[in-house]
């Protein structure tokens, strides 16, 4: 069992370094082909940033695709995620701040609209004013009680969207909130139907459909404050993205950017701003797999699904399954943007998700399981952090081996022989096997 079988040399300066690395980047092959904005966009950083950019990208994304759907599991969803940048101080994690500028442009145009309609309503006759117009916007700070941002989803027309770059203005409020902010979290992430009853103003809400994207930053110490547990659902709900690397001084002159990136990502974002008023304005917009999609979506989750299997990690089981939609609401961002020039006014129309944008989405999900196993064994001290990869091989390794055998088994997976070395190596370090012998070796049960 494979669950990829040629490793790319672009996820890593090295052969070696793609397995050994517990915190990979995003291949190359994510940004080869990426759609516009994005490609555009991702071209102008390196390295983390570059991962960390495209993630909250599509994170904002998320949140500004009015009547854009999809069937999954039987159930319609829409395009909304939640994505969590985890990475010490200095680190460069702060570069999703310019992803906030793609939908800055909706939001205050939206803001505008919102306060226009109030004066109107409030200049206007008392006896011809009518309902008072809901407040409408698109970015809610996370410092926010629940039953504020209920009220916000219960009069919102489309997504609302949580950005914030320190994880605890967030935390915060699920400890002075906690049952009512987690529910909404989860059950959001879901389209679950929402409901609250206020005795100070007399009032309940029902929130039918409620849709909320998440696009979040913080330190390796801020994870667990925002999600206590790893089993409460939370957990699984989001895009996790993990380094641990701190970055040097760099160059901050004029020569090194050759661009303003404030003028860089207001172009960007009108754009954006673009596409979110064409789908306003139409009746719906499907996003579809052809069968054939649907067989190598199924055969690369399920391949997932029987490697955490086979290493026993029951617990780890929901977070796969939850990565099967979040590998579909990926799909659904890439297919608008690509097909932009396809969104008619007001028809309702279908788009195919393309072999590339499918693509793409599989070896981001692929990249990303590894980032949430390494945050979800760090709630467990005792717990050993391997890749997806290495958990394959694993798998597939007799409980007694000698190396030569078992390097037999890395080639056919595409492990190179020094890689493979160093994982011995290293999993004689974290306990993972014993060395009963030279070149002989017998596996241990992980934890």
């Amino acid at each position: 069992m494979n669950l990829d079988s040629k490793q790319a040399d672009s996820e890593g300066s090295s052969s070696s370094a793609q397995l050994v690395s517990l915190n990979k980047k995003m291949p190359d092959e994510v940004f080869e082909n990426l759609p516009e904005p994005l490609k555009t966009i991702t071209e102008k950083f390196e390295g983390r940033e570059r991962d960390v950019l495209l993630l909250s990208s599509i994170g904002v994304i998320s949140s500004v695709l009015p009547n854009v759907y999809g069937v999954y599991d039987g159930r319609t969803f829409n395009s909304n995620l939640y994505v969590f940048i985890v990475a010490p101080a200095a680190s460069g994690k702060g570069t999703m701040n310019w992803s906030k500028k793609l939908v800055e442009p909706i939001h205050e145009k939206l803001l505008r609209e919102s306060n226009a309609n109030k004066i109107r309503w409030k200049q206007s006759e008392e006896r011809t004013r009518g309902e008072k117009p809901k407040s409408q916007l698109k970015i809610v700070p996370a410092n926010t009680s629940s039953s504020k941002l209920y009220s916000h989803l219960e009069e919102a027309n489309d997504s609302l969207l949580i950005f914030e770059t320190e994880a605890d203005s967030l935390s915060n409020m699920l400890k002075q909130d906690w049952g009512n902010f987690s529910d909404l979290l989860r059950k959001s992430f879901q389209h679950e139907t929402l409901s609250l009853s206020r005795q100070s103003d007399d009032r309940f809400i029902e929130i039918k459909k409620p849709k909320l994207s998440i696009v979040i930053s913080g330190t390796p110490d801020q994870v667990k404050p925002l999600i206590e547990t790893k089993e409460n659902g939370l957990f699984s709900r989001f895009i996790f993205y993990d380094f641990d690397e701190v970055s040097g001084w760099k160059d901050v002159s004029p020569k090194a950017h050759r661009i303003n990136y404030d003028d860089f990502f207001e172009e960007q974002a009108k754009l954006i701003l673009e596409i979110h008023e064409k789908l306003k304005q139409s009746k719906g917009v499907e996003i579809t797999l052809t069968e054939d999609h649907w067989d190598r979506f199924q055969e690369k989750m399920e391949i997932a699904l029987n490697i955490i299997l086979g290493n026993n990690k029951i617990d780890f089981l929901s977070v796969i399954k939850r990565f099967g939609l979040i590998c579909f609401r990926i799909c659904m961002i890439l297919t608008i943007l690509r097909n932009k020039e396809r969104i008619t006014v007001p028809e309702k129309i279908t788009l195919d998700v393309t072999d590339e944008d499918l693509k793409i989405s599989l070896s981001m999900v692929k990249n990303l399981i590894d980032h949430s196993l390494l945050i979800f064994d760090k709630y467990d001290k005792n717990a050993v952090s391997l890749t997806m990869a290495e958990r394959n091989l694993l798998n597939q390794l007799p409980n007694e081996f000698k190396r030569s055998k078992g390097l037999e088994l890395a080639n056919t997976l595409s492990i190179p022989e020094r890689t493979f070395d160093e994982i011995l190596k290293r999993w004689e370090r974290q306990k993972v096997l014993d060395k009963v012998a030279y070149g002989q070796y017998k596996k241990r049960a992980l934890k």
